[in-house]
């Protein structure tokens, strides 16, 4: 398989173990409830009787199968681990470095796109301000008069648009390189069920 499809088994080995691990914690998928009914003691010669009340319907898997299933993808989930790793050190670049830096670049792109969105403006409010004076009689009195708010880019819009450019350009040159990796990565390991298969079909076939 190449990488690309690595990374998809990783994923169904991933969901397949937080499916199952989900299943073993709920306790009524690994117990057994019996009442026994104990009719000897309240009337004489009558016999007990053992009732068993399990829930089966709500019982998918067998128990012990589910836990040998669930240090089977463990196991699985480490030897895909290695075979991706030694994989990835054939490459003549660091893929999982390049992948951060790309979502950088992303991150810093929708800010500087949204900083190179906003524009110069401004606000007149009609008798938006407000203060005191005193009058002829010497009063304190409130007087009331337009106000008006200028907002002003602080920053180099040309710089800003350039540099937009160039780190898109980086990002796409990135993001080939990752995708021809993806493709023509091999990588050792077989993924013992089908991808597209539900945990209760692969659980059926597994030993």
């Amino acid at each position: 398989m190449n990488l690309k499809e690595a990374f998809q088994a990783q994923n169904k080995i991933e969901n397949c173990f937080n499916l199952i691990t989900s299943y073993l914690y709920t306790e009524g998928n690994v117990t057994v409830t019996k009442e026994k009914h104990l009719r000897s003691k309240a009337v004489k010669g009558l016999e007990d009787e053992i009732l068993d009340v399990t829930d089966i319907n709500k019982k998918i898997f067998e128990p012990n199968k589910a836990i040998k299933f669930c240090l089977f993808l463990i196991s699985e989930r480490a030897q895909l681990a290695k075979a991706i790793h030694d994989a990835k050190e054939k490459l003549v670049f660091d893929f999982d470095s390049a992948v951060d830096m790309n979502k950088k670049r992303r991150e810093a792109l929708d800010l500087f796109r949204k900083m190179s969105s906003i524009k110069n403006s401004s606000l007149l409010k009609k008798n938006g301000g407000s203060g005191y004076v005193f009058n002829n009689e010497g009063n304190q009195t409130e007087y009331y008069y337009d106000l008006e708010i200028i907002k002003t880019i602080d920053f180099d819009r040309n710089k800003l648009r350039a540099n937009i450019e160039k780190i898109q350009k980086e990002t796409d040159v990135c993001s080939n390189n990752l995708d021809k990796a993806l493709i023509n990565t091999e990588v050792d390991y077989n993924l013992p069920f089908d991808l597209n298969d539900n945990l209760v079909d692969i659980l059926e076939n597994f030993d």
